[in-house]
C-alpha cells in the first residue's frame, strides 16, 4: 500500500488491520518500523516473534504529540521541556511508565522508551487512533541489515504483516536513545538526532 500520501480512506483501512490484531510495517523519519497496538496482545507476541526479539526486552511506543505522551508517562518541567524541543524528531526518550500503560510495555523499572516522529504516515495512523503504537525498527533478524526501503521490508516480514505502508526509502539510521529519568539525561545511544547536548 503507498502510504506516501495517505488518503483518509487508507489510513482507515490500516488501523482496521491493526484493531484486527495485525502487524504492519511504516516508514519513519529513521528506518522502517514494525507497529502494532499495545493492547493487543496477540500482535505483540508477533511483533516480538517476527523481529526474534528477547520476549522481556522492553518495546518503544510512538505518539501523535507531547500531551498523548504525558497520558501514558510521566513528564516533570525538564522532560517537558527537552521533548518540546526534540520532538517531532529522530529522538527516543526513555521516562517513567504512568498507570495507564499496559503492564506488558516497559522494562523492570517501569520506564519506556517513547517517540513522535517527524514523518507523515505514522502521524496519520496515530491521528486516527485512540492509543499510541508500540514499534521496533524493522532489522532484518538474518543479518542485522537496517530496512530502509519497503521492498526489503516486505520480502523479510511480509509473511507476517497485515500491511506494508510505501513511504520511499527512509535514511536507515537508528533514532538517538536518551534517557531522561536519570539525574541528568544521560545519552545511551547515539543515531540520527544530534547528541551534542547530551554528552
Amino acid at each position: 500500500m503507498d502510504g506516501r500520501f495517505p488518503s483518509p480512506h487508507r489510513i482507515e483501512r490500516v488501523v482496521s488491520f491493526l484493531e484486527d490484531d495485525g502487524v504492519i510495517a511504516i516508514p519513519t523519519d529513521t528506518t522502517y518500523a514494525l507497529a502494532c497496538l499495545p493492547d493487543h496482545k496477540s500482535a505483540v507476541e508477533r511483533l516480538v516473534a517476527l523481529r526474534r526479539l528477547d520476549a522481556r526486552k522492553p518495546l518503544a511506543l510512538m505518539f501523535r504529540d507531547l500531551a498523548h505522551i504525558a497520558e501514558y508517562t510521566m513528564v516533570d518541567d525538564r522532560a517537558y521541556r527537552i521533548l518540546r524541543r526534540y520532538l517531532p524528531g529522530p529522538y527516543c526518550f526513555i521516562l517513567e511508565a504512568g498507570r495507564k500503560l499496559p503492564r506488558t510495555i516497559g522494562d523492570k523499572r517501569k520506564r519506556v522508551g517513547v517517540r513522535i516522529p517527524a514523518h507523515g504516515v505514522p502521524q496519520a495512523i496515530l491521528s486516527a487512533i485512540d492509543t499510541p503504537l508500540i514499534v521496533t525498527s524493522a532489522i532484518d533478524p538474518d543479518n542485522g541489515e537496517m530496512l530502509t526501503d519497503p521492498w526489503a521490508t516486505e520480502a523479510c516480514f511480509g509473511h507476517g504483516l497485515a500491511v506494508v505502508l510505501d513511504g520511499g526509502d527512509v535514511p536507515g539510521v537508528p533514532s538517538t536513545i536518551v534517557d531522561l529519568t536519570t539525574e541528568t539525561p544521560e545519552l545511551v545511544r547515539a543515531g540520527l538526532g544530534p547528541a551534542a547536548d547530551f554528552q
